[in-house]
């Protein structure tokens, strides 16, 4: 993995601590929501002024942010509310109850 892809997994993985979408931190970072995007999957080769913007807008110190570690850069929980996201609450509903029904099976099956 290259810099720029642990360094945008770092972003996606403060930002989803924070609860935000991709559109929250870039309002709050004054970058445009594609830009984001393309910096967490590693597209861009983000700029000195960007980095400060983002810190700024995850309320972070700068060196927070080159904090990479080699564990996943966020917990499976947090994929999934990521992924959830973008469905209407009807299907996250659905959704949740199929996940609900999976964690009983693997408890019953420990048994």
């Amino acid at each position: 993995m290259d810099i720029r892809q642990s360094f945008g997994q770092r972003i996606k993985e403060l930002r989803l601590q924070c609860g935000w979408t991709q559109e929250e931190l870039a309002e709050r970072s004054g970058l445009h929501p594609n830009y984001v995007g393309q910096v967490e999957r590693g597209e861009k080769n983000i700029s000195l002024e960007n980095i400060a913007k983002l810190a700024h807008g995850l309320r972070v110190e700068l060196s927070l942010l080159f904090q990479f570690e080699r564990q996943p850069a966020y917990l499976p929980a947090e994929q999934i509310r990521s992924l959830l996201e973008e469905f209407a609450e009807e299907d996250q509903f659905f959704v949740m109850r199929q996940v609900e029904e999976m964690a009983r099976w693997m408890k019953r099956k420990r048994l």
